[in-house]
């Protein structure tokens, strides 16, 4: 078992006992494990977080993030029901780095961001998360440094088995059809010692979780200047281009597999090999249905009024305009077209991430130096593509529209033969003038059509060298000294492909195969705000016997969707079989050099007869980082043929090299006041790098759709900078108690920020949202742990404990964007806590964890432009242990308790809503066997 505590103190040198001296303690359930992590983490020389597990696979989490989150600081934002990217104090993904067995890892993600949900808990031995950094450790993270650890065979004194297996199910397979909630998990390892100078450790796991969503979207709102203004009052409105309900089925099957071969030759060598792998497979049915074609636009031709006028009166219901941010604009908060611009889609996504890490570490302990050498190879891939099946419409009179509810959801309206499943199929007719300019025109068959979407192959590869000396000391102050250096080379490609279609047969012979499902009244359409035009409404009811079922977001599917996939358009993967249809706009390469040495000093003394230990050192690192990928602009107008004029797209390719350097200073010192108590000091300088995507270089121009869309990287970022300082005081009493205090305050010298902009080209004007470094600001605040073992209590209360903590984050560093109401730095959430009730006695090990973490900006790691405003969130998860014998426990979880949905908002403003979806409850009920 294992689990988290925050780190306390380091006493004088003749205080810590020796290896052979630790009592070997046998841990079984939370609290104990808590304790455990105490006695063990108590001497780090720096601020840091650990959980700690007794022995490989014994870990309670579907995924290391569950553990994290318990940690004081710590908080993550979720994706498909899974805790996955973390903050720490506050600072969001971008700010922290990953190592593994202290290796820098890579990502599958286009920037440097690490889900750490692809890491099964039952194959990490132990997680350190450094808050102040160590000349000696890894540099990238100003928030902090996330370092998992593999077990040392050879540590452990007899063989140990594991073995366990648990059912899963998610209560929204109730609410959604073709699914049934239903899922997997199974782990077995082994560590085991072979001989005195020889072990090893295998472990597998397996997980099929099912992938349930359900709720709400609007695509973003039209803050453009074109925008119409509807009412004729002279201020134009802010609209959402489209609202839509939605729903994701599926599964997520993970695979992850761990091999450590570890030998010892003499007393004074130590070879140590890794291995581990890991895979997701995700295939999800994505279905989307709702109204489109709502942003309220307007150009030459439309007049002031803008393009959307005409169809939002023609209803009947005058569409409801509210205030906007500023006193020049409105925002468009409901609104009814008949017969507007409907959105079905029935997509499946696929993808698959591979992350394979392998790696020799060699130890040789001499009389007076250690010299350390470890050689790691990683790799990380994503395989995916959005397969889009678009239905045709064939139906009669129908309505669509929204409501923008404050604080909650966009709720999408659809009234009439858009929720006839009859309406649907996979060809229709259309009017084309045949032969092209004849004045002939014949109603036609269209066949409906499959669009692959984002098809990309992105690979991160990554080499590195580490090479470390460290010898005692016996001078003065200094109790040791070390050196040493790391040399990574890492390349990340991002290859895309054009979208590509495939055209239904018609000749397929599928009947019968679309179904419409509803997601759930609290999603209904609010018709209270139409209240002041009962009449109309009233018209409405009437014309289209309109119920308050009808107001429930109705969904299109296909009862089998690969069924329809592969009878009527032939598989769902690129018709081409190769990948030579190359979007050369959105692929792109970044290749990186980081070279770093340091030198580190451990210290022990007493300062006015208080000892004190700690350590002082120097890091330096540069970066050298080369960028490949193309830019596109339009060329001159040429007659192509007689009266036929085409602007042509120039494609050519570009390559930018930048680097930069930095020295790193670090300071850490414990204070050891009494027995029990101590301070703990940390000053930094600090760095973290720029997200690998967002240094693509190539610039491109998009008038697919409007408004006009221009995008590009920004190659010659410079990396965030920020001097911080800790400090913290911390008191212990009995084994596995303790309180603590820590401040913290970070000046950032520079950081990273998206601006929005409109840029000018060839007469026509563009949307972008652009990459730069800014003028960097404060961040500061502290953290309050509380653990305590409540064995004081009577029997058979004496098993309880609690452990509890908070930590709060003020900062005046903003995103750039929007203008008038800027994000705060992503991640940052001001208030984050975390809550466990445990009980350990008697065999029984249970707990109740609450996690809270308040609003906080969220920057979409593909797209960085996407960037929203998440509401705050309280989950709860809770665990039931019973050791029916020593070896044998049988557990029931459940995680999600509340059914928090996640809910966002564009703009910096909750009055425009953006997502509001839920995962369900979760149970699992299992067994884990150890011997």
């Amino acid at each position: 078992m294992s689990q988290l505590l925050y780190q306390p103190a380091v006493f004088a040198a003749e205080n810590v006992e020796t290896e052979d001296e630790i009592e070997v303690i046998s841990v079984k359930g939370f609290g104990s494990s808590l304790g455990k992590a105490l006695r063990e983490k108590r001497f780090s020389p720096s601020v840091v977080e650990i959980i700690s597990s007794d022995d490989l696979g014994t870990l309670p989490d579907v995924s290391i993030t569950d553990s994290l989150v318990r940690l004081p600081g710590i908080a993550a934002s979720r994706d498909r029901g899974n805790a996955s990217r973390i903050s720490i104090r506050g600072m969001g993904p971008r700010l922290n780095v990953a190592t593994m067995n202290n290796r820098e890892i890579v990502s599958a993600e286009p920037s440097r961001d690490v889900r750490f949900e692809q890491f099964p808990a039952e194959l990490i031995d132990s997680v350190e998360v450094y808050k102040s950094p160590l000349a000696s450790k890894a540099e990238g993270g100003i928030s902090g440094l996330v370092n998992m650890n593999f077990v040392s065979p050879l540590s452990k004194d007899k063989r140990l088995i594991n073995f366990g297996a648990s059912y899963m199910y998610n209560e929204l397979g109730n609410d959604l059809p073709g699914t049934d909630g239903k899922g997997y998990k199974a782990n077995f390892s082994i560590v085991d010692q072979v001989s005195e100078t020889f072990g090893y450790a295998f472990g597998l796991t397996y997980q099929d979780q099912p992938s349930l969503e359900k709720g709400i979207e609007s695509w973003d709102y039209n803050n453009a200047a074109n925008r119409g203004d509807l009412n004729e009052n002279g201020k134009v409105e802010d609209a959402p281009w489209g609202v839509v309900a939605k729903s994701k089925r599926g599964n997520n099957e993970r695979t992850a597999g761990l091999l450590i071969l570890e030998y010892k030759p003499s007393d004074s060598l130590t070879i140590k090999g890794d291995l581990f792998y890991s895979q997701f497979d995700i295939q999800e049915r994505d279905d989307q249905m709702g109204a489109g074609d709502l942003g309220n636009w307007a150009d030459d031709g439309s007049g002031p009024r803008g393009w959307g006028y005409d169809a939002y009166h023609s209803s009947g219901l005058v569409p409801v305009i509210v205030d906007g941010q500023d006193a020049n604009s409105e925002r468009l908060q409901a609104g009814i077209q008949r017969g507007g611009g409907t959105y079905v889609s029935v997509p499946t996504w696929f993808q698959t991430n591979e992350m394979l890490s392998a790696g020799v570490n060699l130890e040789y302990i001499g009389d007076v130096w250690t010299t350390r050498l470890d050689i790691g190879l990683s790799e990380a891939s994503i395989n995916s593509v959005w397969a889009n099946i678009t239905p045709n419409f064939s139906g009669g009179d129908y309505l669509v529209g929204f409501n923008a509810v404050e604080n909650g959801g966009a709720q999408p309206l659809g009234i009439g033969s858009v929720n006839d499943a009859n309406s649907y199929g996979l060809a229709g007719l259309e009017w084309q003038e045949i032969p092209a300019g004849s004045g002939t025109w014949v109603e036609v068959q269209v066949p409906a059509t499959m669009t692959g979407v984002g098809d990309r192959e992105l690979t991160d590869e990554m080499a590195n060298i580490n090479l470390d000396f460290e010898r005692d000391l016996d001078f003065s102050i200094f109790s040791k000294l070390s050196f040493g250096a790391r040399v990574t080379d890492r390349t990340k490609v991002n290859d895309e492909l054009n979208d590509w279609t495939r055209t239904a047969n018609l000749d397929h012979g599928l009947t019968d195969f679309g179904e419409i499902y509803t997601i759930g009244n609290e999603y209904a359409f609010d018709k209270s705000v139409f209240a002041d035009q009962a009449a109309q409404w009233d018209d409405l009811v009437a014309e289209f016997n309109i119920t308050d079922a009808d107001l429930v977001p109705h969904i299109y599917t296909f009862k089998d969707w690969d069924m329809v996939a592969e009878k009527a358009f032939g598989g769902a993967k690129n018709p081409a079989g190769n990948r030579d249809d190359k979007n050369l706009l959105a692929s792109w390469e970044l290749t990186e050099k980081n070279t770093a040495a340091y030198v580190q000093l451990d210290i022990t003394g007493d300062l006015a007869g208080i000892p004190f230990t700690g350590n002082l050192g120097v890091r330096y690192a540069k970066t050298e980082v080369t960028s490949t990928g193309h830019t596109s602009e339009l060329g001159d107008w040429t007659e192509v043929s007689p009266g036929n004029w085409q602007q042509p797209t120039i494609i050519t390719p570009t390559q930018v090299s930048h680097e930069y350097d930095e020295v790193l200073p670090s300071l850490n010192m414990v204070f050891n006041i009494t027995n029990d108590s101590q301070i703990r000091l940390g000053a930094a300088r600090t760095m973290s790098r720029p997200p690998l995507l967002e240094m693509r270089t190539g610039f491109s121009f998009d008038k697919s759709s409007f408004p006009y869309t221009a995008s590009g990287g920004n190659p010659t970022l410079d990396p965030y900078i920020a001097d911080q300082f800790d400090l913290g005081y911390e008191y212990y009493w009995g084994e596995s108690s303790a309180a603590s205090i820590n401040y913290f305050y970070k000046d950032l010298k520079s950081h990273i920020g998206l601006e929005d902009s409109v840029i000018s080209y060839n007469n026509d004007e563009y949307d972008i949202t652009r990459t730069l470094n800014g003028d960097g600001g404060v961040i500061q605040g502290f953290e309050i742990l509380y653990q305590q073992s409540l064995d004081m209590l009577p029997a058979p209360f004496d098993g309880l404990g609690i452990y509890a903590n908070y930590s709060y984050t003020d900062s005046d560093v903003m995103e750039f964007k929007p203008e008038n109401n800027p994000y705060n730095l992503g991640g940052l959430s001001k208030d984050i806590a975390s809550f466990t009730l445990w009980y350990d006695k008697d065999g029984f090990d249970a707990r109740i964890s609450v996690n809270y973490r308040s609003e906080y900006t969220g920057v979409n790691s593909w797209i960085p432009s996407k960037v929203n405003l998440n509401s705050s969130e309280t989950t709860a998860d809770a665990s039931l242990g019973y050791f029916i014998t020593e070896q044998l426990k049988v557990t029931l979880q459940a995680q999600n308790l509340t059914n928090e949905s996640s809910v966002n908002y564009w703009d910096n403003d909750y009055a425009k809503p953006a997502y509001n979806v839920e995962w369900g409850r979760r149970y699992l009920i299992g067994f884990q066997y150890s011997m």
